[in-house]
């Protein structure tokens, strides 16, 4: 018995190594960009204090972008060297990383890698919605805050003990995220 086939296919998970990579592509633009230039970005400047992509890992990024469709390679054959290989953003990788822009992030844990990284491509792609992100995700804080604030004050029936446990871990995730809610508020003073 043979295995259904399936015509729909889901979207793809990118983290953030994808959409970094989608970003350097954008601001390439047509023109392209070779995988040693890609690479460079992620162990020199700003971009490397947020994120860092060994070579090995660049390439496996890629030929998965490749694969999905989001980005294009062109192989450039060299005489007595290895074919170079420019990279382009396609209109899906375009709409992926757009999105991917727009949305804040979810989690106070988001903000270090996530959040930076849209800040990062946001302020250099598309500056006119800083603005915009950065309030977005002060609104996902806020509620987040509230939320784990309430927790912190409703008593559980105890479990094995947890209480002292779960009131340290609400304790300090709050203390972070109201940490990074007065660090938006620097950002919105720049923006």
């Amino acid at each position: 018995m043979t295995a259904p086939v399936r015509t729909e296919r889901r979207p793809p998970r990118l983290g953030p190594a994808e959409h970094s990579l989608l970003g350097l592509l954008a601001g390439a633009g047509q023109r392209g960009i070779h995988g040693y230039d890609l690479a460079r970005q992620f162990t020199h400047g700003a971009l490397s204090e947020i994120i860092r992509l060994e070579s090995g890992m660049l390439y496996h990024h890629l030929k998965k972008l490749d694969r999905y469709g989001m980005i294009t390679t062109r192989v450039i054959p060299q005489v007595d060297r290895p074919d170079r290989q420019t990279h382009t953003l396609t209109p899906s990788g375009q709409e992926q990383l757009e999105q991917w822009l727009r949305e804040p992030v979810h989690a106070t844990r988001e903000i270090r890698l996530d959040f930076l990284l849209k800040l990062f491509f946001t302020r250099r792609l598309a500056p006119d919605r800083l603005g915009d992100l950065i309030a977005q995700q002060r609104v996902v804080l806020t509620t987040l805050s509230g939320s784990l604030a309430r927790q912190l004050g409703t008593p559980i029936a105890p479990a094995d003990g947890d209480i002292p446990e779960r009131d340290m871990v609400l304790r300090l995730r709050l203390l972070q995220t109201n940490a990074a809610l007065t660090w938006l508020d620097g950002l919105e003073d720049d923006a």
